[in-house]
């Protein structure tokens, strides 16, 4: 009984803690002075992630160590494409390839791990709205990985490759302007379409659309889930009223 409490707190830590690094880095995208913050949410997030494996497991498989390992890839890329000039187009390769494969499979497990909740709890409402923001967060970094790797492929944009000095900007210096193409991110995501920031090569362009793609998609197959939590949770408080009249 004591053990599966701590499973159960451990479970709802992981939600809270993705959700709050989530809105963490969405908050930083606002304020330039402390966009760096972004980065820093990032890092703890793929952290973080490798411990969805956690949830309801005492003991890993081989796949579970192989998503682990895979966190600590991501993150290893994070910090070498935040690091790197503007100027080394391939060092967004990494990120673009491991941050893809990572949180693909993390929301995947995440919607399993929702699905078998027992109850509809404020921790399994957190955990959704956690994946939905990771959705977004994710493909505006995978967008600005791009826009490095194939330049021009958002439009406008002016990101400064160097300084005042003539000196190279590293990716981090530069993270202001990426903000914007995070903000692109939540408009496919959304789906709203302002169309102030344009897509304009072919690999923009099909992320753009999986993007769009993906944010419906997951609202649809959560909400599916929680209804159908919910209403299971109702025909069984049904269910022991009618067996139990005093209940009522």
């Amino acid at each position: 009984m004591r053990s599966e409490w701590r499973r159960k707190r451990r479970r709802e830590r992981i939600y809270e803690l993705l959700l709050g690094l989530c809105l963490l880095v969405l908050t930083s995208f606002a304020f330039p002075r402390v966009t760096w913050l972004g980065s820093l949410g990032y890092a703890l997030i793929a952290l973080l992630l490798t411990q969805l494996v956690m949830i309801r497991k005492s003991v890993l498989t081989l796949q579970d160590r192989l998503y682990q390992g895979l966190g600590l890839v991501a993150l290893s890329a994070l910090l070498l494409w935040l690091l790197t000039p503007v100027r080394w187009e391939t060092s967004g390769v990494p990120l673009v390839l491991s941050w893809g494969v990572l949180v693909g499979w993390s929301v995947i497990r995440l919607v399993e791990r929702l699905a078998s909740e027992r109850r509809v709890t404020a921790a399994m409402l957190m955990g959704a709205a956690a994946g939905y923001l990771l959705l977004g967060l994710t493909a505006g970094l995978v967008m600005s990985a791009v826009e490095t790797i194939q330049p021009g492929s958002f439009e406008p944009l002016d990101i400064p490759i160097t300084n005042a000095a003539g000196q190279n900007n590293t990716v981090l210096v530069s993270a202001p302007v990426f903000a914007q193409i995070n903000y692109f991110a939540f408009i496919c995501l959304t789906t709203v379409g302002f169309g102030d920031i344009n897509p304009e090569l072919p690999l923009a362009r099909m992320l753009a659309v999986t993007t769009g793609i993906a944010g419906p998609l997951y609202l649809a197959v959560v909400m599916g889930v929680l209804i159908g939590r919910y209403a299971g949770d109702r025909e069984i408080e049904t269910r022991l009223e009618q067996h139990n009249p005093d209940r009522r």
